[in-house]
């Protein structure tokens, strides 16, 4: 009986997600999405999608193969908005996953729902700092894609904001490595001439915790960065900016 009750004591102790989480917290995409899946409440839900996203950004090279994995993501997402509609987490990450889809397609209409999609997380919760570093994202991507006039006539996008949402973000959470790294891949991608800058925003990276499998696979991403940056060679380190980045698989 005193077994028994320890086991049930356990279980109830252990996050309905628990199998999801773990899968996630190694890097385990293809777990992360089947446990999470099979969960199937909003925390589930939506590691199952961030792996899901995982999966097509940074290990898929067919772009069509890649966008059924993001529809995937998205329907894991709206999945979750249907039991837990205030949930900020599927809000943000349903936008990341539009993004990416806009990014495939080179989806203008897309790319503003984007946009608005950020800007209305963060009328809410102006201390998200991944919505401000997603954001920020959104207005450095949009310049480097197209070029800045093209970005600021055709979308709204400008260099500045982007500067903007950055700093916010590393305000909100210094210590975070995903947000430097995506901060430096944005700045080399945008101009080799941001070489210096983008060093600076990865010094010390070795030394901050990654604490689940995206961060731990963005922080092994500024490393290799950081190290071409070390060598001087500011276009090497650009062409590994581009690299590294989600997609850059896909020809």
């Amino acid at each position: 009986m005193k077994t028994a009750l320890s086991a049930l004591l356990l279980i109830i102790a252990m996050p309905a997600n628990a199998a999801a989480i773990d899968a996630f917290r190694t890097g385990d995409w293809a777990a992360a999405v089947r446990e999470g899946r099979a969960e199937n409440d909003a925390g589930g839900l939506i590691l199952a999608g961030r792996a899901q996203l995982s999966i097509a950004g940074y290990q898929t090279a067919d772009k069509e193969r890649a966008l059924a994995q993001v529809a995937a993501a998205e329907a894991d997402f709206d999945k979750a908005l249907a039991r837990e509609p205030g949930n900020v987490q599927a809000q943000l990450q349903k936008a990341v996953a539009i993004a990416y889809r806009a990014q495939l397609t080179r989806g203008i209409s897309l790319a503003k729902d984007v946009r608005r999609r950020f800007e209305t997380i963060l009328a809410a919760h102006p201390d998200n700092s991944l919505a401000w570093g997603a954001l920020g994202g959104w207005h450095g991507g949009a310049v480097a894609t197209v070029g800045s006039f093209l970005a600021g006539t055709a979308l709204g996008a400008k260099k500045s904001e982007m500067e903007r949402c950055y700093a916010q973000a590393l305000r909100l959470s210094p210590g975070l490595p995903s947000t430097r790294v995506f901060f430096a891949i944005t700045l080399l991608d945008l101009d080799p001439g941001n070489a210096t800058r983008a060093a600076g925003m990865l010094k010390g990276l070795d030394a901050l915790p990654a604490n689940d499998g995206f961060e731990a696979l963005l922080k092994r991403q500024g490393l290799e960065l950081a190290a071409v940056l070390a060598r001087g060679d500011a276009k090497a380190a650009q062409a590994t900016a581009r690299r590294l980045k989600a997609f850059s698989r896909i020809a």
